[in-house]
């Protein structure tokens, strides 16, 4: 049953790696210039600079000129968004999780309580990518949300495209950091 999960891990993990590859260069090298050809703007999520409540009043009023794009955002959220936080998350937790215990980290071991709040930042990642779709789906057309609605919406969703590329960043460092330099730390577990 061990050598079950030995050879089921690179297996597990080499599929999520060419999914959450292939879904972001799907995303990032198609679907943003299509959409950027429709609008003349470029999708929220994929400024790495940032937006703040204007841009998103501004795309609402680009979407709402274009069905195209309206429909196109909304596929997007529902297609390949929906599926690369899932595919990034679990990615990320299973190399956490295959390589992180007994690791020191601060001159103390991956153990405990550390490795389950290693572990969660995936899972956090995930269900904060999750809340910004959800807050794009309300707040873009086809929805047709109150004024009320729009004004509240498009203060959020700024911070929440923050906090998803701020635990996207922790997540992939935290994995790299367990997978790159695993030996390291167990090299003065040792010492």
């Amino acid at each position: 049953m061990a050598g079950f999960r030995l050879q089921a891990f690179p297996l597990a993990a080499g599929f999520l790696a060419a999914v959450t590859a292939g879904l972001a260069g799907f995303m990032v090298f198609q679907v943003e210039p299509a959409f950027q050809a429709m609008t003349h703007l470029s999708i929220l999520d994929f400024r790495l600079d940032g937006y703040e409540r204007a841009d998103v009043l501004t795309l609402i009023d680009a979407v709402r000129a274009s069905p195209v794009a309206a429909t196109f955002l909304r596929d997007l959220h529902l297609g390949p968004d929906l599926l690369f936080p899932a595919a990034y998350g679990l990615l990320c937790f299973l190399l956490i999780r295959r390589f992180a215990p007994g690791v020191l980290v601060f001159h103390k071991p991956m153990a405990g309580w550390r490795l389950l709040a290693a572990l969660a930042v995936p899972v956090l990642y995930a269900l904060a990518d999750y809340a910004e779709n959800s807050l794009s789906l309300m707040l873009f057309p086809p929805a047709l949300p109150s004024p009320e609605r729009i004004a509240l919406l498009a203060g959020w969703l700024p911070l929440a495209t923050r906090l998803k590329a701020m635990l996207f960043f922790i997540t992939l460092i935290l994995a790299l950091r367990f997978v790159l330099f695993r030996d390291k730390g167990m090299e003065k577990a040792g010492a």
